[in-house]
C-alpha cells in the first residue's frame, strides 16, 4: 500500500503540474498585448474564416486548439521566438521543478500534427503519425470518442511523466473526409527543399485545418461555429475563457465549468 500511495502521489503531481501548466500558457497567450498577432495567425490557422475582430466568436473548443497551435507552432513575424518561448523566457522561473521539467520537454515537442487511428484500448489510444508513418500510444482520458478506426486525430503530443499525452482536446477527421489529403501533404512537402519532417510538418500543418474546413463546406456544414445558426455563443469575453476551466485536467478530477460538448472528442469541423 505505501508503494501504491507513492506512486499515485507521484502520478497526480505530474498530472497537476500539467492542468496548471496548459492552463498558464493559455492564459498567457491570451493576453490582449497579443490581440493583433493572435488575429494575424487566426486568418492562416482558419483560413481567413477568423480574425481579429471575430476571435470573440470562436467557440470553446475552436480556442483550445487554435491556442494550442499558436503557442507551439507559430511563428510572429515581429520576434524570434515562439509564444511558449517568450512563455519560459518571461516566467520560466516561477514555475515548480516539475513544471519546470514538463515547460523544458514541451518547447522540444513536434509540431501539431494527423495521426491515424489504428486501434485503442480503454484509455490509450494506437496512433500512426501520418507524415513519418512513426506508431505511437497516447493516454487520452476521453478514449477514442466518436473517432472511428482509420481517423485521423488532429493534435499535439505532449509528454507528461512516462507517457504521451495531447496538450488540447483533439478533433478529428472521418475516413470518408480524408480524400486527397495524403496528396496535398506530398505536394507541399515535395515543393518544401531541405525541410526536416518536424520542419514541415511545423510550417504546413494549417494543411490538415483548411482541409477540414473545405469537406465542411462541402458536405455543407458550417466549416466554423460563428457560422452556425445553431450555435448558441457562451457570452464569455475572450480573455476570461481560460481563467473559468480547468483544461485537459487529470482523468481523476472533473474539468471545471466546461460545457459537455468541450469535454468530447468532436470531429475536426
Amino acid at each position: 500500500m505505501p508503494v501504491d500511495l507513492a506512486a499515485e502521489r507521484e502520478e497526480r503531481a505530474w498530472a497537476d503540474a500539467a492542468r496548471l501548466l496548459r492552463q498558464s500558457l493559455a492564459e498567457f497567450a491570451d493576453q490582449e498585448r497579443f490581440t493583433e498577432t493572435l488575429g494575424a495567425a487566426a486568418a492562416v490557422y482558419w483560413n481567413d474564416y477568423y480574425n481579429t475582430e471575430t476571435l470573440p466568436l470562436m467557440s470553446l473548443s475552436e480556442s483550445e486548439r487554435f491556442l494550442d497551435w499558436f503557442i507551439f507552432d507559430y511563428q510572429p513575424a515581429d520576434s524570434d521566438l515562439r509564444t511558449i518561448e517568450m512563455f519560459r523566457a518571461e516566467f520560466g522561473g516561477e514555475l515548480n521543478s516539475t513544471e519546470k521539467t514538463l515547460l523544458d520537454h514541451w518547447i522540444d515537442a513536434g509540431p501539431m500534427s494527423g495521426y491515424e487511428l489504428t486501434g485503442y484500448e480503454r484509455q490509450t489510444l494506437f496512433l500512426k503519425e501520418v507524415n513519418s508513418g512513426t506508431a505511437i500510444d497516447v493516454f487520452e482520458p476521453a478514449g477514442h470518442g466518436n473517432a472511428p478506426i482509420g481517423s485521423w486525430i488532429l493534435g499535439r503530443l505532449v509528454p507528461v511523466n512516462d507517457r504521451h499525452e495531447f496538450f488540447a482536446l483533439p478533433a478529428f477527421i472521418p475516413p470518408e473526409e480524408i480524400t486527397d489529403l495524403p496528396e496535398k501533404l506530398a505536394a507541399a512537402r515535395q515543393a518544401s527543399d531541405g525541410q526536416s519532417a518536424t520542419e514541415f510538418m511545423r510550417r504546413h500543418n494549417v494543411l490538415l485545418i483548411h482541409h477540414a474546413l473545405e469537406q465542411a463546406r462541402l458536405a455543407g456544414r458550417p466549416p466554423v461555429a460563428r457560422l452556425d445558426p445553431n450555435h448558441v455563443p457562451e457570452g464569455v469575453p475572450q480573455r476570461q475563457r481560460h481563467q473559468r476551466q480547468r483544461i485537459k485536467g487529470p482523468a481523476t478530477q472533473p474539468s471545471e465549468s466546461l460545457p459537455h460538448m468541450a469535454q468530447t472528442r468532436r470531429k475536426a469541423i
